[in-house]
């Protein structure tokens, strides 16, 4: 029975990794689009970090700041597949963009993303993607302190684009529409299909 259970977690770590891949690429292509091209940028909730090469590639980024709690939130992710350590998944992002982060292209900043995106000064990012807790209030505070962080017609994007209210995710969706109703945002993309979506200043 250990043997038939060790198997079953390898193929639903293989079957992740393929389909995250698959729509790390779609999404990747879809923010090459839609992101300013040689700019600086932050991702928001980094998780294992197989989304940053698309969005450092796609938009050739001067900068790329990758801002994720970890550890500093949890030595566990319950709900991951395959490994569920924080401190293995930055030990891999370290390795992997060590080139990078010694040219001062790669930023790793550890801590919660607000607290995080307040010590740089305003108008300093072309854009940031969002991909952190996914609830309404984080999302919310989220998008006040970037109304001033990201440069006048920067652009705002994100993940998890769930119109339909009774999903536990809808959250973001009711956060960007209304801040962006608030404050003067145009949506310029949203999909619920590969939930991905980006606001920018009218």
């Amino acid at each position: 029975m250990k043997s038939i259970k060790i198997l079953s977690e390898k193929y639903r770590t293989l079957r992740s990794y393929y389909f995250d891949k698959k729509n790390n690429a779609v999404r990747g292509q879809l923010m090459a689009e839609l992101l300013p091209k040689n700019g600086v940028g932050a991702e928001l909730g980094v998780f294992k970090g197989q989304f940053s090469p698309f969005l450092f590639k796609n938009t050739n980024a001067l900068k790329l700041h990758l801002i994720d709690p970890w550890f500093y939130l949890t030595a566990q992710w319950s709900w991951a597949i395959g490994n569920k350590s924080t401190v293995d998944a930055l030990r891999k992002i370290l390795r992997r963009w060590q080139k990078e982060i010694e040219a001062q292209k790669i930023f790793v900043h550890i801590g919660d993303d607000r607290a995080v995106l307040k010590t740089f000064p305003d108008g300093y990012f072309d854009w940031v993607y969002l991909d952190s807790s996914h609830q309404y209030e984080h999302t919310v505070e989220e998008l006040i302190i970037l109304k001033n962080k990201v440069k006048h017609k920067g652009i705002i994007a994100g993940d998890d684009w769930r119109p339909d209210s009774k999903h536990r995710h809808h959250g973001v969706y009711k956060a960007v529409t209304e801040f962006s109703i608030q404050n003067g945002y145009s949506i310029i993309y949203s999909d619920d299909k590969n939930l991905q979506w980006a606001i920018t200043k009218q």
